[in-house]
């Protein structure tokens, strides 16, 4: 039991700090957009896995997010199958957590093969409009795409209003091996947390928005992604600063994902 709480350890471990590479990278685009008003056009999965690579020892480097983010989606399956967090099935909201466990398993797992993509030289993705609407697009051409697509709107506004929840209450902290940190060390995370978990929710917010007007409207064009909630931002009254405020939100769930390699509860 102990040598597979140890690898369970190493798995989340790994996972959490390539998500910690990967929200302060972002962060940091986004800040630099909302500084030189270039848009927003770079602040995208892609362009971080391009920037790692541009780097020395680019392609290892690469190599080990990729990895991360395959222990990553492989931990958030674990925690689904072995019920890590102790969910009560006989409650709704734990049945639709353990699914939403397992969903964000497969959303990581994509975000790996992106970056595989990336190391290998393979430019096929982006063609033709974002993936997200090419993705609505093929649903839509099914009945059953349309109810699909509505679906999946709903979801991620209720997953937005979920990371309101965690930023409002700060429960999040629970994870955490708090008798592991300094109570200096759990009001940082504490504050990197609620920022980050406020900026993630801002931005499913909108993705999800753009999903349901997609639905509603059947049009494909209307939903997007990450680019186009910034986009949408950047259009906004004083867009730069909203821009800038959710480019520190990720930079500070970076840091949030960095206490949760050292500090979570496995």
């Amino acid at each position: 039991m102990q040598t597979h709480s140890k690898w369970l350890s190493v798995i989340a471990g790994a996972g959490y700090s390539a998500k910690t590479v990967m929200y302060t990278m972002l962060g940091v685009f986004i800040i630099s957009s909302a500084i030189s008003a270039l848009g927003s056009e770079n602040t995208t999965q892609k362009h971080v896995f391009e920037t790692i690579q541009s780097q020395p020892y680019g392609q290892v480097m690469l190599i080990a997010v990729v990895a991360g983010l395959i222990c990553y989606a492989l931990w958030r399956w674990l925690q689904c199958v072995l019920n890590t967090e102790s969910l009560d099935m006989s409650k709704a909201k734990d049945v639709i957590m353990r699914v939403f466990l397992f969903v964000s398993g497969l959303i990581y797992l994509i975000a790996a093969y992106l970056g595989i993509k990336v190391f290998t030289g393979d430019d096929s993705s982006g063609q033709g409009g974002s993936d997200s609407q090419q993705m609505t697009a093929q649903l839509m051409q099914y009945e059953w795409g349309l109810i699909i697509v509505g679906a999946g709107a709903v979801a991620i506004i209720a997953f937005a209003f979920i990371q309101f929840k965690h930023a409002y209450t700060a429960d999040f902290i629970k994870k955490f091996e708090t008798e592991r940190l300094s109570q200096g060390a759990q009001e940082a995370t504490r504050k990197a947390g609620r920022v980050g978990y406020t900026a993630r929710g801002v931005v499913y917010l909108l993705v999800g928005s753009f999903f349901a007007f997609a639905a509603l409207n059947q049009d494909a064009s209307e939903a997007g992604g990450l680019q186009k909630a910034l986009e949408t931002l950047t259009e906004q009254t004083f867009g730069q600063y909203l821009l800038g405020a959710v480019g520190v939100g990720f930079v500070m769930f970076g840091i949030y994902c960095a206490f949760e390699a050292r500090y979570r509860r496995t």
